[in-house]
Order: structure tokens, then C-alpha cells, then sequence
């Protein structure tokens, strides 16, 4: 079922698969990056911190991880989740600013770490920056994404999303953290989950999980047909 649901998503729904750089070079680059020293990190560790110097990229090996972005007030907005095969960090070492975000684990990962010079020399090897940057567009993308439709269909949008990325339909995930990411209040994502029914996603205070992909797709296919 799931090679035939992620064409269905891309073809019908219009939601854009989640590209990840390891998609995006050939597999022996990947292999570098994979090659570099590797840590393993627990459900709720801090990877990169917003405001740090650009001095080295990660390559998620597995695991899922959030972006999260903080402002002055002390309020943050969790932009994206990213899963096995991406590459974390990057914007920092090749503009050579300060990290725009924070970066935390959702659930146990490993990743393999490349100091900033290794990964410069290794786009230039492999001739990666058209490709970074429609890695970058294919982000920005699904940020917008996220901010169509009614509550019900983006929220369902997300966890399709997170399956697709995770190939897991259980999270380590609070809706204080869905509502975070969509820019609602809690409460409307607890009103969406039990519009969806118990039978379709369970929920609890750190755990969501998908028992009906179909529903929420359908969700995906009125959006798609509006």
C-alpha cells in the first residue's frame, strides 16, 4: 500500500514529496556523508541551536527531528519535521550566518556529523547547488502547504506528511506542538482530532497515532478539487 499511496498523494492530493537531499545526489555521495563520525541522540535533544555559527551540518541517518524557530517575545513556531535522508544545518554554512533555528529531536536519531569546510568541498565535488537550492524551494513549499485549506485538512496534510517521511503512523507528538506548527490554538487541534474520530487517529497527551490514511487523504482530494 505505501508506493501506491505516496503516488496517490503526489498525483491527486498535490502535495509535494518530501525530498530529501540523500533523493537528490547519487548514492555514493550519500555514502560520504554517512561516513562522517556519527552520534546517536535521545527523544528530545537539542542537535542545533538558533543563533550559533554555521561550523559543521548533520546528516539524519534516522530518527524525526523538528524545526523550530524562536522569536524575541520567547513564543516559537515548530516550522517543519524533517526525517531520515535530510540534511540539517546547511543554509548557516553556506551563507555563512548564524542558525535561523533550533533543531530537536521527536524521537531517538543518529546522525553523522560534517564540519562546514567538508561540506562545501563536497558540494562543490558533486556540483550540488542547483540542487540545494530546489531542495530549498521544495521546503518553502511545504511550509506554504501547511497554511491551506480549513484546520481538518491541514492538520490532516501534516500527519500525512510526518508517514511519509517517518514510514511510521505512530508519533511521540502533543497537540501543543501540532498547533505550534499550524498557528492555531490547541484547542482546534483537539477539535479536529476528535472530528477525525477516535477510530480514524488516536491521541493522547505525547502520542498520536494514524489508524485510517484514507480518511485524511480524502480530506487532501476535497482541498485539491476546491
Amino acid at each position: 500500500m505505501g508506493a501506491v499511496y505516496r503516488d496517490r498523494m503526489s498525483e491527486q492530493i498535490h502535495i509535494s514529496p518530501a525530498r530529501v537531499l540523500r533523493e537528490l545526489v547519487p548514492a555514493s555521495a550519500w555514502e560520504g556523508l554517512a561516513g562522517f563520525p556519527r552520534r546517536p541522540h535521545p527523544a528530545g535533544a537539542v542537535l542545533l541551536h538558533q543563533g550559533e555559527s554555521g561550523s559543521h551540518v548533520l546528516a539524519l541517518l534516522r530518527g524525526i527531528v523538528k524545526v523550530v524557530r524562536g522569536d524575541r517575545d520567547g513564543r516559537e513556531r515548530l516550522l517543519a519535521f524533517r526525517g531520515p535522508g535530510e540534511v540539517l544545518g546547511e543554509v548557516a554554512v553556506q551563507d555563512g550566518g548564524v542558525r535561523l533555528a533550533h533543531v530537536r529531536t521527536l524521537s531517538r536519531c543518529e546522525v553523522s556529523v560534517i564540519p562546514a569546510a567538508a561540506f562545501r568541498d563536497f558540494v562543490t565535488r558533486h556540483d550540488l547547488a542547483f540542487q540545494l537550492a530546489l531542495h530549498a524551494v521544495s521546503r518553502l513549499r511545504e511550509q506554504t502547504q501547511s497554511c491551506e485549506g480549513d484546520i481538518d485538512q491541514r492538520l490532516a496534510a501534516t500527519l500525512l506528511r510526518l508517514i511519509e517521511i517517518s514510514g511510521a503512523r505512530s508519533f511521540s507528538l502533543t497537540r501543543d506542538e501540532l498547533a505550534q506548527h499550524l498557528g492555531v490554538g490547541r484547542n482546534s487541534i483537539t477539535k479536529a482530532l476528535e472530528r477525525f474520530g477516535s477510530h480514524r487517529v488516536s491521541f493522547g497527551r505525547t502520542r498520536i497515532e494514524v489508524l485510517d490514511e484514507v480518511h485524511l487523504s480524502r480530506l487532501l482530494d476535497c482541498r485539491a478539487a476546491t
